[in-house]
């Protein structure tokens, strides 16, 4: 029995130095804010976005839709043409007449559209200055490019379409 005591003595104080280490990453043991007897405080309310933008935020805005609108409009007159013309192109050989008009048809759609994409390019700047400033700014921002984005997307997707239809 006289073995077993020094054992006892002496787990407890093997435990000890292994709990002193100063290496490894250990969580604080100092007390959490909520540890405290202290009530917790209620969150403040956030602050109620703006019912609409500065004249000067919206004054960009409207010229940014504006540019899109007319680039869309442009894009919209000629994708039934594109159409049109890919259709006739489908099956071609590579480098065949109809090929090489459909693929520049293409490239003149896809150009139609540059502008617009110009312009989701620039709400995204537009949405990270205002954010910077004042963050309540940032959902109206980005419901007004959302229809623009939108509408590239469409745009996007129906150029891929034609795309594969002439066989790129």
């Amino acid at each position: 029995m006289s073995n077993t005591k020094p054992a006892f003595l002496i787990a407890p104080i093997v435990l000890l130095v292994g709990c002193s280490t100063a290496e490894g990453d250990f969580p604080s043991l100092e007390r959490r804010p909520y540890e405290s007897k202290e009530p917790i405080a209620e969150p403040s309310a956030p602050l109620a976005p703006p019912a609409s933008l500065p004249a000067d935020l919206a004054a960009k805005v409207d010229t940014l839709v504006s540019r899109h609108v007319a680039s869309a409009s442009i894009f919209a007159s000629r994708l039934a043409a594109v159409q049109s013309t890919a259709s006739r192109a489908t099956g071609s050989a590579a480098g065949t007449e109809s090929w090489v008009n459909a693929h520049v048809q293409l490239s003149r759609l896809d150009k139609a559209r540059a502008d617009s994409v110009a312009v989701v390019r620039e709400f995204d700047s537009l949405i990270a200055d205002a954010g910077a400033v004042d963050s309540t700014f940032v959902p109206l921002l980005t419901d007004a490019q959302k229809p623009v984005a939108d509408d590239v997307a469409q745009q996007n997707a129906e150029i891929s379409r034609l795309s594969q239809l002439i066989g790129e």
